[in-house]
């Protein structure tokens, strides 16, 4: 029997090299399994900063009343676990976000905490504006990192204030203006001058604070280190390619040279 099959149960040969050859496609399968799966090291960033947004919110430093709505700085970890680890952890950080102003409008409420007791205006828009948020920061690959976390921190800001806002009045319009004392054409022009009044604060201090953190993270986690281009690729693998046969070559020499040798003894 040749070296190269084996015997199986039913007593027909397979080949060692068909199975060398299949075994490489399954580990492309295998990296992508593992690619969908959260990491370790994304569950510990997910847990460190969904505990600053509680920590915030719960030192009252995290949801500050101004007026009829709260100015909020619990998006902050939300945005920088977007900008660093991407739109899966922003997004589980964003719930925790939305899960604790649904628990905050629900025990502590205000004016407008009736609309907010709504998960759609309370939890949704902090899912998804972390996921914007990412697409500005890809859109911007061309920019130097300093300002491309700078914009991508306001604009997600601002995209987490048109989401919440925006949500209140397609759905909430006559209740808005029944809490705030408005007349039905009144309502869009005030909710306009309570997101600027309140979301252009929250963005320029999210820009402010975001960026410096964000880049630090970033650095300490290696996520801006260079990429190797398709040419060095390519170079290593020829590198990798030519080793057994400079090998084989150094070895038929050496066994030559033993040879002229021993003839020479002789």
């Amino acid at each position: 029997m040749n070296n190269n099959e084996r015997l199986v149960d039913d007593n027909s040969t397979v080949s060692i090299q068909d199975n060398e050859k299949e075994s490489p496609m399954e580990s492309p399968k295998a990296e992508k399994q593992k690619k969908s799966s959260i990491t370790i090291r994304e569950l510990t960033i997910i847990g460190l900063l969904a505990g600053i947004t509680i920590a915030l919110g719960l030192s009252g430093y995290g949801i500050i009343p101004l007026g009829p709505l709260n100015v909020t700085t619990l998006h902050v970890p939300t945005l920088i676990g977007a900008i660093v680890e991407g739109p899966k952890v922003g997004g589980f950080v964003g719930f925790i976000f939305g899960c604790y102003s649904l628990w905050q409008n629900i025990t502590a409420p205000n004016i407008l905490s009736p609309l907010f007791i709504n998960p759609i205006i309370s939890v949704l828009p902090r899912v998804l504006f972390p996921i914007l948020a990412y697409l500005v920061y890809l859109v911007l690959w061309k920019v130097p990192q300093g300002p491309r976390i700078i914009v991508t921190a306001f604009m997600g800001t601002i995209f987490h204030t048109i989401m919440v806002m925006g949500l209140i009045f397609l759905l909430y319009a006559d209740m808005f203006a029944l809490k705030m004392n408005l007349s039905p054409d009144q309502v869009l022009g005030s909710i306009l001058f309570l997101s600027a009044t309140h979301g252009i604060p929250e963005a320029v201090f999210a820009a402010v604070i975001v960026t410096p953190v964000a880049m630090a993270l970033r650095k300490v986690l290696r996520k801006d280190k260079p990429k190797k281009t398709k040419g060095e690729d390519v170079t290593v693998t020829e590198a990798k390619a030519t080793e057994p046969e400079l090998a084989g070559t150094t070895a038929v020499e050496a066994k030559e040279a033993s040879v002229e040798e021993e003839n020479l003894t002789k």
